[in-house]
């Protein structure tokens, strides 16, 4: 009988959205060819630019927050690997998946360090140094030692992880965004293509001051030495009111709103930016830009965790006008230009190889699987949550479902 890994998601997986959303596939997919059932269980509503998972083989499943009734349900699935695409995702059903089935092993997959990408935006926002020890970091750290496994998408955080939290490499496990030869398709040469892009879902905070910081302080500065038909388009998914006031084509500044085709809408342009004041993890915009030999211009938050020790093509800029005078080159120099795009598929090719990583990703798989037992003897701090003075999150819930429970048989005419 397969074996059935189960993804418990606080959304939907929306690939042509977010990058995150086409990493979740990816992930179950490696775990579907390794001979596992997938399972994919989400509180969220479907919405209709979700994946349809059913022609990939999946099952899907709505379940209910702070409730009861998912406990005889995981019972009788019993997967034997459970992962959380988010921390809160385990804050919200670790305990549970301990209780009723502490036999499966459980992956976290973060994506990005929330509390890295908390901190940034704090830190820009209010105009203070970074405090990585802010209370996320708390409830994230807590939540990574917790699991058998962590899947981490950046190396540079990977890192922070290990010296800064004192998180054993032993709990942690690279698996960077993961290409394919097939992958790489480019679009048009310099002369065929024009206009410059940005791409970002609006739901992410670092998307849309991105965004802003493009419209109001890069885009002045790089306008004026730019052809005069040249463009800015900005795409996103979900653009809210206060995003689609950033519309302005008198001044040759367009919202798109959502990409149909993220990939072939790139192939169209003759630049990409990616002007990330604050942010965390791997940036799916700037993989999208180099494996459609869209040359990607970024600073160092976004370059973090991409580029590794290799270069871009360019210096990386520090501020507006450095962004400006960059993109402006790069726009109107075919030799630059071609220099970036080879750059990009350099970095490709040594960084994002999807079969130099898939064999040590499901390696500590087995791995851990093999021994659990030990595995989780060895991870102490793990042990330390587990016990019941320390179990908040599961208290948390047991209060919330109670209290509900009290609510629903209190209401006038109802019967107690």
């Amino acid at each position: 009988m397969a074996d059935t890994a189960l993804l418990i998601a606080r959304q939907w997986p929306e690939p042509n959205s977010t990058a995150a959303g086409r990493r979740t596939l990816d992930l179950l997919s490696i775990l579907q060819q390794q001979g596992y059932q997938i399972h994919l269980a989400s509180t969220a509503e479907p919405t209709p630019f979700q994946a349809d998972l059913s022609t990939l083989g999946y099952q899907t499943h709505r379940i209910a927050l702070n409730d009861s009734s998912f406990d005889q349900w995981i019972t009788e699935l019993n997967p034997t690997l459970v992962v959380y695409d988010r921390f809160v995702s385990e804050e919200q059903f670790g305990w549970r998946i301990r209780q009723q089935i502490p036999q499966a092993m459980t992956v976290l997959d973060t994506s990005d360090l929330h509390c890295l990408r908390s901190a940034r935006e704090v830190s820009v926002k209010k105009q203070q140094p970074i405090d990585l020890f802010n209370d996320i970091a708390l409830r994230e750290v807590a939540a990574i030692v917790r699991c058998d496994l962590t899947l981490m998408i950046s190396d540079v955080e990977t890192e922070l992880l290990n010296t800064t939290f004192k998180v054993p490499q032993t709990l942690l496990c690279y698996l960077p965004f993961l290409v394919s030869e097939d992958d790489y398709q480019p679009g048009g040469d310099f002369d065929s293509r024009q206009h410059l892009i940005m791409m970002g879902g609006f739901k992410h905070e670092p998307n849309r001051d991105a965004a802003r910081w493009l419209r109001d302080s890069i885009w002045p500065l790089l306008k004026p030495q730019l052809p005069k038909h040249v463009e800015m388009h900005v795409y996103g998914a979900y653009p809210d009111q206060a995003m689609q006031q950033l519309h302005n084509p008198a001044q040759g500044f367009h919202l798109k709103g959502r990409a149909d085709d993220a990939l072939a809408t790139f192939r169209q342009y003759r630049l990409n930016l990616a002007p990330l004041r604050f942010g965390a993890g791997q940036k799916g915009k700037i993989l999208e830009g180099w494996l459609t030999g869209t040359p990607t211009i970024s600073n160092a938050i976004g370059a973090e965790s991409m580029i590794g020790p290799l270069s871009p093509g360019y210096e990386l800029p520090e501020d507006a006008q450095a962004f400006a005078d960059l993109s402006a080159r790069v726009y109107k120099d075919p030799d630059l230009w071609q220099s970036l795009v080879s750059a990009g598929e350099q970095i490709l090719s040594q960084r994002f190889r999807r079969d130099e990583h898939i064999v040590p990703f499901v390696q500590r798989v087995a791995d851990v699987r093999a021994d659990l037992t030990s595995h989780r003897h060895q991870n102490f701090w793990g042990r330390l949550l587990w016990q019941e003075q320390f179990r908040s999150t599961e208290f948390m819930s047991r209060w919330i479902e109670a209290k509900t429970q009290l609510k629903s048989t209190s209401t006038p005419g109802s019967t107690r």
